[in-house]
């Protein structure tokens, strides 16, 4: 019988910014579970632990192998398949990311229906949404955004939904508006990563516009806010060194935004 409450300590452990431990604790966990159900929900939280150590390619083994011990017609598998495609877009596979999550929404939109899974409908829309963007989609991604705005979300889906949306103007040149999202962004309970990034093309929009000393403030805050590790550090790090330089060389910046 599976150890339930072990489980959740080792969902504590991974939430404190403890991945690897718990994984140590997830593994010892699964070999002693039989039941593949109980299975599935242990490999799809194995996966959670790889993403926060940034081993995609682990991610997706243990994501692939949940989905693998659900029959169809399990009430847990949309869970596993959503931990799938996420592990997708996770691995840069984002094009078989927007498919699964398109299958995803269509086969179980009975199930997703209920007051109980809007939850899980949400993150699959949201993350629909992301995976469109790295392929340089944008008008669908609008008109999921648009129907998720009427619905009731939390406050942090609000927020990245206002960083998607500022994403999508963006590839559509339409940089008035996307830099208003942004800032409204960041003024909710987004993601620290996306807080960065959107100070990052704030700065590149005002770069673009020759206000040189704002754009700098935002790169630099850009790039404290990135994680020691993650490659946007260098990338916003590259861009405080470049932007310094087009400020001395600027005689102006009197550009208004």
């Amino acid at each position: 019988m599976t150890d339930w409450n072990r489980f959740r300590e080792t969902q504590t452990l991974r939430e404190s910014g403890h991945p690897a431990e718990a994984l140590v604790e997830l593994k010892a966990l699964w070999e002693s579970t039989l039941d593949e159900t109980d299975r599935s929900a242990i490999l799809q939280h194995e996966a959670l632990c790889y993403y926060d150590l940034g081993q995609f390619d682990k991610e997706l083994d243990a994501a692939s192998e949940a989905v693998r011990l659900l029959p169809e017609g399990s009430r847990t598998r949309p869970y596993a398949e959503f931990c799938l495609a996420c592990a997708r877009g996770h691995a840069d596979q984002s094009n078989l990311a927007v498919q699964e999550l398109r299958a995803l929404l269509k086969k179980h939109a009975e199930f997703l229906a209920a007051d109980e899974e809007t939850e899980l409908r949400h993150d699959a829309q949201l993350r629909l949404i992301e995976n469109l963007i790295c392929l340089e989609h944008s008008v669908e991604p609008l008109s999921i955004a648009n129907a998720l705005k009427a619905e009731d979300i939390s406050l942090e889906q609000r927020a990245e939904l206002s960083y998607r949306e500022a994403e999508a103007h963006r590839l559509l040149g339409r940089h008035d508006h996307a830099l208003e999202l942004y800032k409204e962004a960041i003024t909710g309970p987004l993601q620290r990563s996306l807080v960065a990034r959107s100070h990052f093309h704030i700065g590149t929009i005002l770069y673009d516009r020759n206000a040189f000393s704002r754009a700098l403030d935002e790169f630099k805050t850009a790039e404290s806010l990135a994680d020691p590790g993650n490659p946007d550090k260098d990338r916003f790090a590259g861009w405080v060194e470049h932007t310094r330089r087009a400020a001395a060389n600027s005689e102006t910046d009197g550009t208004v935004i």
